[in-house]
């Protein structure tokens, strides 16, 4: 026990009290009510606190979201525009095999800037045409859709010197074929020049 003289110094050393009988004592042992209530809130996060957080957070979130959502978009875009482009060139391709087995001249039934119509090797009664903005296949009996989203479309037909518009199909050398695909903003303009074999 200390005896009454004794009592708290203002010495402070080392987070130990020095009283004036010379004994040590831990600072922590003169804690009033006040200060232990201090020293338990001091552990945790002030309203302010969490409040800052849950803003900044947000914005990053915020900003996260956005950042994906442009992402998606490019890439559905994108992936629309590639089916456009695939299936323009996926039609001139079919136009130009086609065009290429054209029995004879005197086959040819229909010669026109978006139309044109024949008979193959095959026998088969074959003709595209471009019904904006579609282009369709004659099968025989109906149209098929071959490409979509086709803007312009145009046949033209050259005799032998590859430069002299033909005409009739008695003169007929080369069948250009020009199209433009367009999705949105962007556009893909195709051209293709066809000698039919048999020719």
């Amino acid at each position: 026990m200390l005896n009454a003289e004794c009592g708290v110094s203002r010495e402070h050393t080392g987070g130990m009290t020095v009283t004036k009988c010379g004994l040590k004592t831990p600072r922590s042992a003169f804690r009033t009510p006040h200060s232990v209530l201090r020293i338990q809130h001091s552990n945790g996060f002030t309203l302010f606190e969490v409040i800052i957080t849950i803003v900044i957070v947000s914005i990053l979130a915020g900003i996260a979201g956005i950042l994906i959502s442009q992402g998606v978009r490019a890439f559905s875009d994108e992936q629309a525009r590639s089916d456009v482009y695939q299936q323009a060139r996926l039609g001139m391709e079919r136009m130009a095999r086609e065009i290429r087995v054209i029995r004879s001249r005197t086959d040819i039934t229909t010669m026109a800037n978006t139309n044109l119509r024949f008979t193959d090797v095959a026998g088969t009664t074959v003709g595209f045409n471009w019904a904006s903005p579609t282009l369709q296949r004659w099968n025989g009996i109906g149209n098929d859709v071959l490409a979509s989203n086709i803007t312009a479309f145009t046949f033209a037909y050259y005799q032998q010197d590859g430069v002299t518009a033909a005409a009739a199909p008695a003169t007929l050398w080369l069948v250009e074929i020009t199209l433009t695909a367009t999705q949105g903003s962007e556009t893909l303009q195709l051209r293709s020049r066809v000698h039919p074999r048999n020719f």
